[in-house]
């Protein structure tokens, strides 16, 4: 490293390792000289590359990953949180590493490790070791496992057998979890402070959440370079957003809660002005609230009353109370004869129904019964019920399968294409079967120890018959007993680790030729079904309507027979059952006519002496009539009132007056309450309907408690008495609310203008840039159209003088907001949704004038790359350089001629290019990238999981060219050359 490069701090980003990770079982990728990653289709060439994100941003799980990392397929889609995941941490084995340099006085290497948190928050973790990938490379790749030399898995690899042995090794290791501290470390900028700088990644000049932000935005951009992508103008509104000095002053505008506000107020001051014109309604309900509070005991004294009235009836009635008793007792009695003649007598009908019944099924099983015993007579007397049902039933499959046969001739073909499958199926196994008999001497069996034979048995039968037709290989055999001496021998068999085996019999072995035969039987038996179908679609059409009609009938015929064979036992018991019954009806029926016979004579008894007991009871009443009279209308009136008229809340009052007059007195006080209750009713709701009193629904029920109504009443002169100052108030608040209109016309006009600005600054950047062959480059930000014209509307309204012009702003906004935002969209006006997008427009070198047409997807791309740089630099400590990885995705896709400039500029601005493509790409693109990755070349037998065992490690293939970091390397591997 040179001096140059010291003074300037150099941060280097040197090799990208995934281990179990990204659809590879390990790939190390040197990112020192950049290259191309060659491979097959979706193998994962390209999310290797973007797991460099993971690494650059300080973030702490997958959760709303399409917004943090912009994970995406090639048509733009972006993946769940649970995808992204799941591919880049699979399992507890799955590292990413990134190896950096830091030059701080001298190199300070790094890695910085990532691995599965967990999995039901989508987390994961990060350790920092000052320690080179070359240090720990053992911890996550045996090269010595397999014969192949490709090397293999790390037995037991996990998070904390890696963190144990760096805690010994390292000193200055570390793990992170918080997104905050992960900020203060890989965003470091206290240059002057090694152990701070340490693990840093990128030198921001400041790590404030305006700044953090902008560089995320600028590291999608970094992986995401296609022209049509939105990333480039969320890039560009992030960055204007960071430049702002406060995080506050960033827009984020919310125009539903500032017009839901200004419309608040509008009613505030509409309530406020119909609560004053009120006023004389409020005065009408103080006079009936002073009517209503002078009648205010007279449910009271009414109660007491009735109380007065029940206690004299009650004592009256004592006497009454014990006839009454008498005579109840005797109706009891009376009515307790007549329900149990009629008892009896619905009993009576009932056995009726039910002998009818039994009749009529014991003559329905009778039949049944008998008919089916001819059935079963026409059977040998040796033949069981459920042997002759078997036999029912076959005949019956046999005939539906014979019928479909017949009637569906795409079901005979299908059967056919199944039975010539089974035919080649079972030829297969014939030939096979057939060449093992043939060289019996190749067996396993034959081949291997018996001791060695039986362990391979109990792991696998079918492995232990197999016959590989030759003889095993030294190698081969070794292997096998190398594999069996892992099998342990116990009392019941065999185990292999703590898995129980069963042992396999020599002598229970079925041999080859046994095998041969069954398959040949086999084999017989689906050609000749095979002929038979073939048969049925050589017949005539009539002939097939004949059949199938002899078919159909003799289904029905043997479907009924089968369910009269399966009720036979079931039809015969229930047979005996029914008779058994009708004997028991028969005795029930005599029984019931001598009970109905015995109550009558009891019943006619009570009716008798019911008679006598009612004609004294009628007597004492006439005696209680005109205490009843009374009570009868106070209780009338209790209930009209909504009153109680038992379990009186009042004291009892000997020296009432129970009189006419007396009565007549106190339900007057009670209607002259009622009557004002009323009217302030009516007039409480009219004040909850017109919004003075909130809209409490017990206001509004047809019965309102007096407590409640005097609550309403209280809270309504508290009203009134403070109606000036609440006006004095909402003026205040109108004051208030003008100034944030006009401040909110500033924020506008001021986040417009930045965009512009920026796009200056922006301009001023490209002035000079030479890109390929073009001389001058400008760029245009896009503002949203409606967004301009809102502010062009509303500039020039003075909303401190004019009234009537904040009302024009509040207008205008709402016309805004219903064509900027789709309905059920929260109306978040923010920097992303004001700048639309960017344009550029370009002076080829030697011409005079802005070229017309549009600029090709490569020459865009170089643009947006040099816009990169250019952002980068105003983001990064300008004490500090970087190396960073650019990422071109599909690179064989891009003109090549623009490598031509893209590559060399890049390296120079402190960007390794890096891109990923099929093995279709061009050998004139992998020759101008200088190296070339080729990610699929190898595949371990020993991979982590079955699904990953890509393998890439070692140096990159390159092309020798003078005199690059890598050449060197891969040259020194071999020493010095003689001469």
């Amino acid at each position: 490293m040179s001096n140059k490069a010291i003074d300037n701090l150099l941060i280097s980003i040197s090799r990208l390792v995934a281990v179990d990770s990204a659809g590879v079982a390990i790939a190390e990728i040197d990112l020192r000289e950049g290259g191309i990653l060659i491979g097959g289709g979706n193998i994962g060439k390209t999310s290797i590359l973007n797991a460099i994100r993971l690494f650059l941003l300080p973030e702490e799980n997958f959760k709303d990953s399409a917004k943090k990392f912009g994970f995406s397929d090639k048509e733009g889609k972006f993946y769940t949180n649970d995808e992204s995941f799941e591919h880049y941490f699979p399992s507890s084995t799955s590292f990413l590493i990134l190896e950096c340099d830091n030059y701080l006085g001298g190199p300070l290497p790094h890695c910085q490790i990532l691995y599965r948190g967990n999995s039901d928050k989508l987390d994961y973790r990060r350790m920092f070791t000052s320690l080179r990938y070359e240090q720990i490379r053992h911890l996550f790749w045996d090269a010595n496992a397999g014969e192949d030399g490709i090397g293999g898995r790390v037995e037991d690899l996990s998070p904390t057998k890696v963190q144990a042995f760096l805690k010994q090794e390292d000193k200055h290791f570390k793990t992170l979890m918080r997104s905050a501290a992960i900020k203060e470390v890989i965003y470091a900028n206290q240059l002057l402070n090694i152990d701070a700088m340490r693990f840093f990644l990128f030198p921001l000049s400041t790590t404030s959440d305006a700044d953090v932000d902008a560089f995320r935005a600028l590291v999608r951009l970094l992986f995401d370079m296609k022209t049509g992508s939105d990333t480039v103008r969320l890039a560009i509104a992030n960055i204007i957003e960071s430049q702002k000095k406060e995080r506050k002053d960033e827009l984020n505008f919310d125009i539903d809660a500032f017009i839901t506000h200004n419309e608040s107020l509008t009613r505030r001051e509409e309530l406020l002005k119909n609560i004053d014109n009120l006023r004389p309604e409020f005065e009408a309900l103080s006079d009936s609230h002073k009517k209503l509070m002078k009648n205010r005991n007279a449910e009271d004294e009414l109660m007491q009353y009735a109380m007065m009235v029940q206690n004299r009836i009650g004592n009256e009635n004592q006497a009454l109370d014990l006839e009454k008793t008498q005579l109840e007792l005797i109706e009891v009695k009376t009515r307790s004869a007549n329900k149990n003649c009629s008892d009896i007598t619905d009993k009576q009908k009932n056995l009726e129904g039910e002998k009818k019944v039994l009749l009529r099924q014991h003559q329905k099983l009778d039949e049944t019964v008998q008919k089916t015993q001819l059935l079963v007579n026409l059977y040998d007397e040796s033949d069981s019920l459920e042997t002759i049902v078997s036999g029912h039933r076959q005949h019956l499959t046999n005939k539906n399968n014979e019928l479909e046969l017949k009637q569906d001739a795409e079901k005979r073909q299908n059967e056919l294409d199944e039975l010539e499958e089974e035919i080649k199926k079972f030829e297969e196994m014939e030939r096979r079967f057939q060449s093992s008999v043939n060289k019996q001497e190749f067996k396993l069996f034959n081949q291997l120890p018996k001791f060695i034979w039986e362990k391979v048995a109990a792991v696998n039968s079918e492995v232990a018959e197999a016959n590989p037709e030759r003889e095993l290989t030294s190698s081969e055999k070794h292997a096998i007993e190398s594999f069996t001496d892992l099998i342990e021998v116990n009392d019941l068999g065999y185990e292999l680790f703590g898995v129980k085996l069963d042992a396999i019999s020599v002598d229970g072995r079925e041999s080859d030729q046994v095998k041969l035969d069954k398959t040949r039987a086999a084999l017989e038996k689906s050609r000749k079904r095979a002929a038979e179908i073939s048969a049925i679609g050589n017949e005539s059409r009539l002939e097939r309507i004949r059949a199938i009609n002899v078919l159909e009938a003799e289904i029905n015929r043997t479907q009924v027979e089968i369910d009269l064979l399966l009720a036979f036992n079931s039809n015969a018991q229930q047979l005996n059952s029914v008779s058994e019954e009708l004997d028991q009806a028969k005795i029930k029926e005599q029984r019931l006519e001598d009970q109905l016979e015995s109550q009558r004579v009891v019943l006619a008894q009570e009716r008798e002496a019911s008679e006598s007991q009612k004609i004294k009871v009628d007597q004492i009443k006439l005696d209680l009539e005109t205490l009843g009279n009374y009570h009868v209308r106070v209780k009338a009136e209790l209930q009209a009132n909504a009153l109680p008229t038992i379990d009186f809340s009042v004291l009892p009052d000997h020296t009432v007056e129970l009189n006419e007059e007396n009565l007549q007195h106190r339900i007057k006080a009670l209607q002259n309450k009622r009557q004002s209750k009323n009217e302030i009713v009516e007039k409480v709701q009219g004040f909850v309907r017109n919004q003075v009193l909130e809209n409490d629904d017990k206001l509004m029920s047809a019965h309102i408690e007096d407590d409640l109504l005097e609550h309403a009443f209280q809270q309504l002169q508290l009203r009134y008495r403070g109606l000036d100052e609440e006006f004095d108030i909402l003026r205040k608040n109108f004051v208030e609310h003008k100034h944030s209109v006009h401040a909110i016309i500033n924020e506008l006009k001021n986040n417009r203008e930045m965009v512009r600005q920026f796009e200056q600054s922006i301009n001023r950047s490209f002035k000079g840039v030479a890109i390929n062959d073009l001389a001058e480059v400008e760029a245009n930000i896009k503002v949203e159209a409606r967004f301009s014209d809102l502010v062009s509307e509303i500039e020039h309204l003075d909303t401190h003088s004019d009234q009537k012009a904040s009302d024009q702003f509040i207008e205008r906004l709402k016309a805004f907001s219903k064509k900027f935002f789709p309905d059920g969209k929260a109306a978040l006006l923010t920097m992303e949704q004001i700048v639309s997008g960017i344009a550029y427009r370009v002076k080829k070198q030697g011409q005079t004038g802005w070229e017309s047409k549009s600029q090709s997807t490569s020459t865009i791309m170089l643009i947006n790359i040099k816009l990169v740089e250019i952002l980068l630099g105003r983001l990064r400590n300008s004490a500090c350089t970087t190396q960073f990885p650019l990422i071109i995705d599909e690179g064989a896709s891009v003109d090549s001629s623009q490598f031509d400039w893209l590559l060399p500029n890049m390296k120079q601005a402190g960007f390794r290019v890096l891109s990923a493509s099929t093995n279709s790409a061009s050998s004139e693109i992998i020759f101008k990238f200088g190296q070339h990755f080729r990610l699929d070349a190898m595949r371990t037998a020993t991979p982590y999981s079955a699904a990953r065992t890509i393998v890439f490690t070692g140096m990159p293939d390159s092309f020798i060219t003078e005199g690059s970091a890598l050449d060197r390397e891969q040259l020194d591997m071999f020493g010095d050359a003689d001469e």
